[in-house]
């Protein structure tokens, strides 16, 4: 067949195709927005295809160097953005609304199909029965309620609702942020007269850095978008990199230099050494640290790294023998690390989201403080979100929606929900005092103490976070719980009264994204010089409706229906989507005016609507690429005024005059990072030192994967046996154990128990085991005093986590923990 024929056929296969554009910004890659296009034939969505808006019909990112340090690249998303088509067609998505007849929990009951005007009316009836019974403290929507908010969409409105505090991403790093530079990550993300610092860089930024160090951060799996494509940029241009890790990741194999593997749980220990030998070795940077640094808690913290405060300088020889990194190399990373400025050293989430995991993430702020490359390009904060400012006005739809009459009390720690139902009992019968229940939940000593009897699910939240069996047991005790599933074998929905079929809001649906952000979708960090309008490309099947309008049904029949959404309320669900279309419309009609002269400036010349659909993608070149705190050091603002003193403090101010324990975090923080916090009367709980290792001797870590966001995607069929889910172990310990490659081995502890195949490799440290985190609790039939519901036999890595942080600060999401393996028996 010429050349012409096949053209020819090419062609047919897509006629009357339509293409749209969409970002899958979802609840894993939040840091990114690229572009995924679809196209549509006869109602369905047949092909997902990447960005085009930059280099069209070519399959290559950027253009020319010029385009690439400016920015001017393709958004091209991951295998999981090409694979949703699998995601939306699977076999066991929900279509209808759905009760359960009989228990909670797998095994304990069934559901039965309801109709639209079933479950609203039974919903709207539960809400208020849950409020006249418990009080407005007693609700509960999970989706994200965090940084001292309520995410619960109708709780300004009918007056209820709980909020929390934290976060999950970046709870390890918050504190440490706080305490010695004085950055808040709420004040930087809620809007205010007051200018607050980013602490992100731009993706190009990283071309100013002449050492980059990834240090327990593996961006090509973890960081999906731009900047994992400019990781690969710099290590072409010859940049280096090194990869201090537990694991030889992904990240290690294509982009390091060096990998440095080190112990879990110990980095801190390096760390210290390594301030030690730039102390030692007269290495620091004296003009930044003179300019920026407090000096009495800086020699303090001096003083204890040589000594004199314990009577053991902490060397690299001392930590060594902690963390297993050679002290030579200790001492060599050292030295090459205080010669190569700037240095984008970058500590990431998972490490510093174990048990004191707070300590590691502020030293390595501080480390970067040291040496000068906490605030300059090509430097890095090394902390939080990374968020940027965007650089372009974005449109906004204006929903008019009444002004909030009711705000949430802060009342729980956005981790500690289940502890606090869990607990409540305990408090109401006297068991525990009421200073004893608020250190345990987290409830700030002003607030009222919450009692949740109603949780509102709008993700796989019980399978997402640590301590799962907790998680089940606080569903299971609460007055009612509804929520949005995708299937039906997800584990949360088990655990639901009503269940409400979910869209799949990419491209199903004209709802907001994740946090209420809207169809005009900017990334919060990595690249903000573009946005993209995410179109609906297809009707959700089955009767799947928009979320924005169960919350308008369900506001209709709370008497709020005009305040929460005055202009949809009366709005039929047929003509639902293309009047909130018509509202996106009217606001980027109003954008493109461009009154002030912005975009002009900008050099955007806005299309008419109609012709900015068939590519709704707009960019503007990046000149100078943002670095942390950039935007108040260029209006002469100090970054770290927050602080008592006004510097960066090695030794907390706050926390030498603050007890900790008496204010939400409920328990202690020393002052500055130590190696062995002043009130732990043991090694943290997930540590190789701890005595539970006796009996649980492998040290679990639970990385994400390339194949899921958080546990969306692992019943994807293109994703969910593409790689076999496994636990990752080293030939010693496996030997050990007379495990063999493939063999189904069975992982427990106290908190959990579960079978899945081994991977045996020398990827990963000995004493070290691995188990991707996302994979869905699926029980078999054995049930167990820990596994009543079954032991699991999917993989689902929080069974295993506990949640202990007391006589420690409350906050941080926990992610590892201490096990042991051995050969599965053959039951089923």
């Amino acid at each position: 067949m010429g050349k012409e024929k096949v053209l020819e056929k090419l062609k047919k296969q897509h006629e009357g195709e339509q293409v749209f554009y969409h970002t899958c910004l979802q609840n894993g890659c939040w840091d990114a927005a690229c572009i995924v296009r679809s196209r549509v034939k006869d109602g369905k969505i047949v092909a997902f295809e990447p960005d085009n808006s930059i280099n069209k019909g070519a399959g290559r990112e950027d253009v020319s160097e010029e385009a690439i340090n400016q920015g001017m690249v393709q958004a091209r998303p991951c295998t999981m953005g090409h694979a949703w088509k699998e995601e939306m067609y699977a076999p066991t998505r929900i279509l209808y609304p759905m009760k359960r007849v009989g228990g909670k929990g797998f095994g304990n009951g069934t559901f039965e199909r309801i109709s639209w005007e079933e479950a609203l009316d039974t919903i709207a009836a539960k809400i208020n029965e849950v409020i006249d019974l418990y009080g407005p403290y007693s609700i509960l929507h999970t989706q994200y309620s965090f940084f001292r908010t309520s995410s619960f969409p109708l709780g300004p409105y009918i007056k209820a609702g709980v909020a929390s505090w934290g976060d999950h991403s970046t709870s390890g790093h918050t504190a440490g942020e706080k305490f010695h530079l004085g950055y808040d990550l709420v004040k930087s993300l809620i809007p205010s007269d007051e200018p607050n610092p980013c602490v992100g860089y731009e993706a190009p930024d990283l071309f100013n850095s002449n050492l980059i160090v990834l240090w327990a951060h593996n961006p090509l799996v973890g960081w999906f978008g731009q900047v994992s494509y400019y990781m690969k940029l710099a290590k072409e241009r010859g940049i280096p990199i090194i990869v201090i890790d537990p694991v030889y990741t992904m990240s290690a194999e294509i982009l390091a230099d060096q990998w440095i593997p080190i112990r879990p749980g110990t980095d801190l220990a390096m760390m210290l050494a390594v301030a030690q030998v730039l102390f030692e070795e007269d290495l620091y940077d004296h003009d930044y640290v003179a300019e920026n640094v407090e000096p009495e808690g800086f020699a303090r913290f001096r003083n204890y790294l040589m000594g004199g405060e314990d009577g053991e300088a902490k060397t690299p020889e001392w930590a060594e023998k902690i963390c297993t990194v050679p002290a030579e190399t200790i001492r060599d990373f050292a030295r090459l690390y205080a010669k190569s400025k700037p240095v984008h050293l970058q500590y990431h989430y998972g490490a510093a989201k174990r048990h004191l995991g707070e300590y590691s993430a502020s030293m390595a702020m501080l480390l970067q403080s040291m040496t000068g490359n906490l605030s300059i390009p090509g430097g890095c904060e090394t902390g939080c979100t990374l968020v940027t400012p965007s650089r372009l006005p974005i449109p906004h739809v204006d929903f008019q929606k009444a002004p909030p009459e009711y705000q949430a009390p802060v009342q729980v720690n956005n981790n500690k929900w289940a502890e606090a139902v869990v607990l409540r009992e305990d408090y109401e019968k006297g068991n525990i005092t009421e200073a004893e229940y608020r250190r345990a939940i987290g409830c700030p000593p002003e607030s009222p103490l919450p009692n949740v009897q109603m949780f509102i699910f709008e993700n796989n939240w019980l399978n997402n976070i640590h301590h799962v069996n907790k998680r089940l047991q606080a569903a299971a005790k609460v007055h009612f719980s509804w929520g949005f599933g995708w299937h039906h074998n997800q584990p949360t929905a088990q655990w639901m009264d009503i269940v409400l079929p979910g869209p799949i809001h990419m491209f199903e649906t004209t709802d907001p994204y994740l946090l209420g952000q809207q169809r005009f979708m900017s990334a919060p960090a990595g690249m903000r010089n573009y946005f993209v309008y995410s179109q609906k490309a297809v009707q959700a099947p089955g009767e799947i409706r928009s979320k924005e309008w169960v919350y308008t049904q369900l506001a209709n029949r709370l008497g709020v229906g005009e305040k929460y959404n005055p202009l949809l309320k009366d709005v039929p669900w047929d003509k639902w989507d293309e009047t909130v279309d018509d509202l996106y419309r009217q606001a980027y009609e109003e954008w493109a005016k461009d009154e002030y002269g912005i975009l002009a400036d900008l050099g955007i010349e806005p299309k008419p609507w109609e012709e900015f659909l068939k590519e709704p993608v707009v960019r503007v070149p990046i000149e100078e690429p943002y670095h942390a705190f950039k935007d108040v050091l260029d209006q002469g603002i100090n970054p770290f005024k927050n602080t008592p003193s006004e510097k960066i403090e090695f030794v907390s101010k706050y926390l030498e005059s603050v007890d900790l324990r008496n204010t939400e975090y409920g328990g202690k923080m020393d002052p500055m990072p130590r190696w062995e916090p002043s009130y732990m009367s043991e090694p943290a709980n997930d540590s190789f030192y701890h005595p539970k290792t006796k009996k649980y001797p492998l040290s679990l870590n639970t990385p994400v994967s390339i194949f899921r966001q958080h546990s969306v995607n692992d019943n994807n069929p293109l994703l969910r046996d593409c790689y076999k889910h496994s636990v990752w172990m080293n030939p010693a310990d496996a030997k050990a154990r007379n495990i063999e490659a493939e063999e189904l081995v069975y992982v427990y502890n106290e908190y959990g128990e579960i079978v899945l195949p081994v991977y045996i490799t020398s990827k990963i440290m000995p004493g070290t085991v691995a188990i991707y985190h996302g994979g869905w609790y699926q029980p078999n039939g054995l049930k167990t005093e820990t596994m009543p519901y079954g032991i699991d036999r999917r993989g689902a890595c929080n069974l295993l986590i506990g949640d202990t942080h007391l006589p420690h600060a409350l906050g941080a999401l926990l992610v590892a923990g201490l096990v042991e393996i051995k050969k599965f028996g053959g039951a089923n």
